[in-house]
């Protein structure tokens, strides 16, 4: 092998000794200038990452999901101090979004809570959180975790369902498992191309519609029928082969699945001239083989590696025919994480990158220690938590601490992953990771193999060169807001779907139905910030071009994006395992535990569905917030009329129908006069409203159909001050009409210029139930936590490095799993766990 002479190689040590990363370079012919441009995106961008910590793997239908919420800057791994909002929600297997919580962040952290409703049907679920400021990015950054959820009791079909009727469902569930379970064989050569002459490593990915690993094995030929190579894949579905490329050739692999049935898949095609990039870890370092096929003079070339923001290494020089250009990284000198290998040709155009995984070489220690190893029914439990650097210091830390039944319900389906993976692999890479923390395992040769396998295979998904080089930040593009409080944004548009330039907006929102007058930007967007939370707000937007003009559309950021359309189809869960012993023992635990709840304490979370009762009653009317104020104001109920279809619009409802109001035809429309009120120029007009939003064209009401009406509303004389004056000139009174629905909260709604939202309130998570117990006297509850035993979402290590936490055992007996996750106040994971028992009652 011959080694290419470096012009210019070096470590970024020996580049920041230097000064030459805080030097303003005039061309992008640098490796260093790359690297600068990697940090100035982070700088200017700002990303961020969310972490759940859950109190368990997988629940049963009724049950509490808790939460503690980490959001977390992603260059350091610091608490976040810009987004001050979280979202977080569960994502049915159907692809709907079925719980949200809208989360106040302090110092980075948030604690929650789901509840489960107990006609939840069995399968997999997917937990998602992230921010506003995350959604300008690929949705793949937002934290989600796979959750299977059980209808943990034996299924009763009664005595009407037919044997037929069983196994036709039965049938049926099977196909749903076989359809997802549909396989697909991927081929990844490393660097990115195969290159003909060019030896190389191809990762192999072989996974079901899910996402879940396939062990399959097969073989690889080229065009005339000659095996080139074989492999086999572990159940994570990936593994490498060595493979050097001929140009001309063809190559094809055919697979044998786990069904016994034998599939064939192309793999890239060769490309007759390009670049081989190869990365090796070699003991305390990573090696790396630049080669170059076509041409006959050596070619410029640049190579630069990062974690994170954190420049790593820089170096350029050429590589010619049969030369290998070669660099060494040494592991010492990047942080731990997802290091980024990129080769970039003379002009700086990227030509191959590499992922590889750089471990923690001095680690936090974190140690959990409970007092006993069993304890008997409702004793005290002393745990002590410790951590400390890898030299032995006392490190600060939040945490989040579980303690949970060993015997708890399958979790396979789900994802086992810690806050270590998430941050420092998964947070990093692009797609579905399948059980992210069995690649965080104490490092041996097949956990090693198995993730370089993973970072073969898997994408980056932080960036792309393109943003990172462009002469414009991509947060000048943004267009969700960094959100420091709740925020109304979005566009207003024309309907032929063009933005309105500086278009005029409404905004009327809370009880007292404040008025914010705005104006869109030059492509028509607008935002509202400084919304308290506290409370769910009803917003009413009203467009205006700058014309006056109401014929437009608004349009809303919705806060509750729905999975993009790539989501994978998610397998249902086994129904033979609906019925295992195991599944309807923890069934049985669950279900006493929330009728217990349900009985012993009101307030509890439990979340049984009540059936069947019958409550008698008047039921009060609910009044909307934009009503007009009683005393005053006339009421006419559609309900009241005795054939609200035959009126062909609202104005021929109003027709008298309310005293001393007159309506007559006017043209293609009506006239509303108010009787007793003029102006200096005779008579005057009403305000008109809609569902809260004033209308600045009456004719917009010929729209509404008399069956969609609910009631119409009338004041006379001087209109309430929320509408007083915001049109301009005197008005006699007000004319409210209330749809059925209120205006639709669907962006496409047919209601020309105006949409209604309610912006959420913050959620109140709910405390966990601890009692405590006095060993002299006995309380007359039973304690019900059979599954899991304690949760304490905010833990606080404070500088000592040490913290103790205190709770009472239940009723129930077992084994259980106390586990700590969170980060050091220096950014750094932490996770530990321990094991107590519970003894039975003698």
């Amino acid at each position: 092998m011959k080694i290419a002479s470096l012009r210019h190689a070096g470590s970024l040590a020996a580049l920041l000794a230097a000064g030459l990363l805080s030097v303003s370079f005039d061309t992008a012919s640098t490796p260093v200038y790359l690297l600068q441009r990697v940090v100035e995106f982070y700088r200017s961008s700002q990303p961020e990452v969310s972490y759940l910590h859950l109190d368990q793997d997988a629940y049963a239908a009724g049950e509490t999901l808790w939460f503690k919420a980490y959001l977390l800057d992603a260059r350091a791994h610091q608490p976040d101090s810009l987004s001050k909002v979280l979202y977080v929600d569960v994502v049915a297997p159907d692809r709907q979004v079925l719980f949200k919580r809208t989360l106040a962040l302090t110092d980075g952290q948030a604690a929650g809570d789901i509840v489960l409703p107990d006609t939840l049907t069995s399968g997999v679920y997917t937990l998602r959180a992230y921010t506003s400021w995350m959604r300008n990015n690929d949705e793949g950054l937002f934290f989600t975790r796979r959750i299977p959820i059980w209808q943990a009791s034996a299924p009763s079909w009664g005595d009407d369902t037919p044997a037929s009727r069983r196994a036709l469902l039965a049938v049926r569930a099977n196909r749903a498992i076989k359809a997802a379970a549909k396989p697909d064989v991927q081929f990844f050569p490393e660097g990115g191309e195969l290159v003909a002459g060019l030896a190389t490593l191809v990762g192999v990915k072989a996974t079901d519609a899910s996402g879940h690993g396939l062990a399959v094995q097969g073989s690889i030929f080229d065009g005339t029928r000659r095996e080139v190579a074989r492999f086999s894949t572990p159940a994570l579905g990936m593994t490498s082969i060595n493979l050097t490329p001929q140009a001309g050739q063809k190559y094809r692999a055919e697979v044998e699945l786990p069904d016994g049935s034998t599939v064939g898949y192309q793999l890239p095609t060769v490309q007759a001239t390009g670049w081989g990039l190869n990365v090796r870890e070699i003991g305390d370092e990573f090696r790396v083989f630049v080669r170059r096929a076509g041409g006959t003079t050596p070619e410029p070339l640049q190579l630069v590696a990062h974690v994170r923001s954190k420049a790593v290494y820089a170096a350029d020089g050429r590589v010619g025919p049969g030369e290998t250009f070669f660099a060494a990284i040494p592991k010492s000198q990047a942080p731990a994480g997802v290091l980024h290998i990129t080769l970039f040709d003379g002009t700086s155009t990227p030509q191959a990158e590499r992922l590889v995984f750089v471990p923690e070489t001095r680690p936090l220690q974190v140690r959990l220690r409970p007092d006993k190893a069993t304890y008997g029914p409702r004793q005290l439990v002393n745990l002590e938590v410790e951590v400390t650097t890898a030299d032995g210091r006392p490190a600060p830390a939040e945490l989040s601490l579980a303690v949970a039944n060993t015997a708890g319900l399958p979790a396979g389906a789900g994802d086992a992953t810690t806050v270590r993976a998430h941050l420092l692999l998964t947070s990093e890479l692009r797609g579905y990771v399948e059980n992210p923390a069995y690649y965080l395992q104490p490092r041996t040769p097949q956990i090693q193999q198995a993730l370089d396998n993973l970072l073969l295979t898997q994408g980056w998904s932080r960036f792309t060169w393109q943003q990172v080089l462009a002469p414009v930040s991509p947060a000048a593009e943004y267009l969700h807001p960094l959100e420091r409080s709740l925020t109304l944004s979005g566009q207003l548009m024309r309907l032929n779907n063009k933005p309105v330039p500086a278009g005029e907006l409404s905004i009327m929102f809370g009880t007292d139905l404040n008025v914010v007058q705005l104006k869109a930007d030059a492509e028509g967007r607008f935002l509202l910030t400084g919304f308290e939370g506290l409370d769910t707000t009803h917003v009413v937007v009203q467009g205006l071009t700058p014309k006056g003009n109401s014929q437009t559309q608004v349009r809303i950021n919705e806060l509750w994006p729905a999975p993009a359309e790539r989501w994978r189809p998610l397998a249902p869960l086994p129904p033979a395992e609906v019925t295992a012993p195991a599944v309807v023992a923890y069934g049985q635990r669950s279900r006493r535990q929330q009728l217990l709840e349900q009985q012993f304490r009101p307030d509890a979370t439990s979340g049984i569905v009540l059936r069947n009762v019958d409550i008698k009653g008047k039921r009060t009317p609910v009044r909307s917030p934009f009503s007009l104020p009683p005393g005053r104001t006339q009421v006419l109920k559609a309900s009241d009329l005795p054939s609200v279809a035959s009126y062909r619009n609202v104005f021929e409802m109003l027709q008298s129908r309310f005293a001393g109001v007159e309506v007559y035809p006017s043209g293609n429309s009506y006239a509303v006069v108010m009787r007793g009120v003029t102006g200096l120029g005779g008579s005057v007009p009403p305000v008109f409203v809609l569902d809260g939003v004033l209308l600045t064209d009456s004719d917009i009401l010929l729209s509404v159909s008399p069956i969609t009406v609910d009631r119409i509303e009338v004041l006379k004389g001087p209109p309430p001050p929320m509408y007083a004056g915001s049109l301009g000139g005197m008005k006699s009174g007000v004319v409210a009409i209330f749809t059925k629905q209120g205006i639709s909260d669907n962006p496409n709604s047919n209601t020309p210029g105006a949409i209604a939202r309610r912006l959420p309130a913050y959620h109140r998570a709910r405390e966990f139930y601890a009692p405590r117990y006095d060993t002299n006297r006995q309380p007359d509850k039973p304690d019900p936590r059979a599954t899991t035993l304690y949760w304490q979402p905010r833990l606080t290590v404070p500088a000592s490095g040490r913290a103790r936490v205190s709770f009472y055992t239940a009723d129930q007996a077992g084994a259980f799993r106390a586990s700590v996750e969170g980060v050091s106040l220096a950014g750094q994971p932490a996770t530990a766990e321990a094991a107590l028992s519970v003894a039975a009652q003698p």
